[in-house]
């Protein structure tokens, strides 16, 4: 007896979820969504997205890409336009600097161990960015 109900309870269970997926999916089919109108804006004199300017330039000397040091402290250079910002940023700092006036600019970054994703940012006065990443891994084993 106590078995016919735990059953009989799951077949109704069972019963009530096919009935009601049946009915959301009827309500789903009547239901109508109608098209938003949209209009196209043109603007001449300032247009949605920033022209990149090609004056801008960004160079990473040191660190290589895929270097092994072993010293956590390492060296971050390179050049860029003397009016940008550069943010350097690893897992365990981010340093912000600005260029000399002929744009070179040098920083130390602490790394931690094994490998490590240094991405260095140029913010140019415009407002964009230009980024480069760098792995450097961490490591005092000879090879």
């Amino acid at each position: 007896m106590k078995n016919e109900r735990i059953i009989l309870s799951f077949v109704a269970i069972i019963v009530g979820l096919v009935v009601a997926g049946i009915a959301f999916y009827f309500y789903q089919m009547t239901k109508t969504v109608s098209e938003p109108e949209t209009q196209k804006i043109t603007d001449t004199k300032n247009p949605p997205t920033p022209t990149p300017d090609k004056n801008l330039f960004f160079s990473v000397e040191t660190p290589r890409n895929e270097e092994v040091v072993s010293k956590k402290i390492i060296s971050v250079a390179g050049k860029t336009t003397p009016d940008a910002t550069i943010v350097v940023s690893s897992e365990i700092e981010d340093t912000v600097v600005k260029p000399a006036k002929n744009g070179n600019f040098t920083l130390t970054q602490t790394i931690s161990n094994g490998a490590n994703v240094i991405q260095i940012t140029a913010i140019f006065p415009n407002g964009e960015e230009k980024s480069i990443y760098r792995t450097v891994t961490y490591s005092t084993e000879e090879f």
